[in-house]
């Protein structure tokens, strides 16, 4: 069985806060800061630059490109209260900027050890195999939606305006998602007895 584990309002708030607080710090020079805010949404951002390019090097190639552009262009960043917008909002650009140069058709990566942070490493593996064949049952759209859902704590509003979609097509897919994901994991449960 999966265990999904989402952020309380008051945790996203203060990871938001942090973010926010470390982009600004970047932008008044503190090179220390790009370590600290790498160290804090790495998985985030990474985990979305895979639902996107479905290729591990590739999105480990955006994910250091992103915080590369971070410090590049932290000056420019207005305080909000919604920083993670603005990272994956470059994260994007990184990414049709890539598909744009790139014609080729991305194979999903087989491993996600990286996003699996406890356990032996068995375990691991399995869990990473699992969800690996999990998400592949997702489309594109849903798995990009998951992801931004799940791992980076985002609101379905917040996807929304990172996608540039209506609420009602996040919330829509979000659903049909989760969905299958269900009826995917009780078939396996129903396998095992």
């Amino acid at each position: 069985m999966i265990t999904v584990f989402t952020l309380t309002d008051e945790q996203l708030y203060t990871k938001n806060e942090r973010v926010e607080d470390l982009i600004l710090q970047i932008a008044n020079g503190n090179k220390n800061a790009v370590g600290d805010l790498y160290e804090l949404i790495k998985t985030d951002v990474y985990a979305f630059a895979l639902s996107k390019l479905k290729n591990k090097a590739d999105a480990e190639d955006v994910l250091h490109d992103t915080f590369v552009n971070v410090y590049k262009y932290a000056r420019r960043y207005t305080p909000k209260g919604k920083p993670m917008s603005w990272i994956i909002t470059i994260e994007l650009n990184l990414i049709k900027r890539r598909f744009q140069l790139q014609s080729r058709t991305a194979v999903f990566d087989e491993s996600l050890e990286n996003t699996v942070s406890s356990g032996d490493f068995e375990s691991q593996r399995i869990n990473s195999a699992f969800l690996n064949e999990l998400l592949k049952s997702l489309s594109e759209s849903e798995r990009e939606i998951i992801s931004l859902y799940v791992v980076s704590g985002f609101k379905h509003r917040e996807i929304a305006s990172i996608l540039d979609k209506p609420l009602s097509t996040i919330l829509s897919k979000y659903n049909r998602a989760i969905k299958k994901l269900k009826i995917i994991i009780k078939e396996g449960e129903d396998e095992k007895y």
